[in-house]
């Protein structure tokens, strides 16, 4: 009988690469001092470039969360900016959610971070769909969502992209959590553009009315529960 329980367990166990941990091969990690506003992500196959990001970025990318869900983090995380490039095994290409643990594990290993999760009550938005008017990508093309400033005037411009990354985004601008409740599950190719100062002397729309009009997409705000990531330790990473 014993035997046949080792052999039992050895049957449910799974093989070793299947439990292999989701790390990137090899991270480069430079501090960017261009003094530019924006950031730029690249994801091809076996690489991801995060240029000029500050490491609150890189945060929300581990954790998929707004950035009113992370707290606790010192003033030198929301202004320093790096470059990160990081290579994947095996030609893979991650999406948004398939990083996430690579990211995490990262900042833990090179940014010594450590956290925990906590619910709070915030005050929120939920996107819905009002209509959509996203278009679904077809055919070849490299993911893509890109964020570009002129003045008051913010453009989004997205290849492939998708509706969780576009609530990440949302978040940044909004200064709330946004809550994807939009059932919108594929990639899309789309551009939003709007006026995000209204003091500024631009006649553009705002990010709501923008949303609705080019994207069929609704903001609702509500007070909801929400889980928020709570920064015990992070520090600044020695250069490669």
């Amino acid at each position: 009988m014993p035997i046949r329980l080792v052999l039992v367990g050895l049957l449910l166990t799974p093989p070793l690469q299947e439990r292999s941990p989701a790390t990137f091969e090899v991270v480069s990690i430079k501090p960017n001092r261009s003094g530019a506003p924006g950031s730029d992500t690249d994801t091809t196959a076996g690489r991801i470039s995060v240029i000029n990001a500050t490491p609150l970025s890189l945060l929300l990318r581990a954790f998929g969360v707004s950035t009113f869900q992370i707290v606790g983090v010192p003033d030198w995380v929301r202004t320093e900016r790096y470059d990160v490039v990081a290579i994947v095994s095996e030609g893979r290409v991650l999406n948004d959610q398939d990083r996430q643990p690579f990211f995490e594990k990262m900042l833990a290993e090179r940014w010594q971070l450590r956290y925990h999760r906590e619910t709070r009550t915030l005050r929120v938005y939920s996107l819905v769909n009002d209509g959509s008017k996203l278009v679904p990508h077809t055919g070849a093309g490299e993911y893509g969502m890109k964020v570009e400033r002129a003045g008051a005037r913010v453009i989004l411009r997205s290849t492939r992209g998708n509706t969780q990354r576009l609530v990440e985004i949302l978040g940044g601008f909004t200064g709330s959590v946004v809550s994807n409740d939009s059932d919108l599950g594929g990639v899309y190719d789309f551009t939003l553009e709007w006026v995000q100062d209204a003091a500024e002397n631009d006649s553009g729309p705002t990010l709501f009315t923008a949303l609705r009009e080019q994207l069929g997409l609704r903001l609702v705000s509500a007070e909801k529960p929400a889980p928020v990531i709570v920064i015990d330790r992070i520090e600044r990473p020695s250069e490669n």
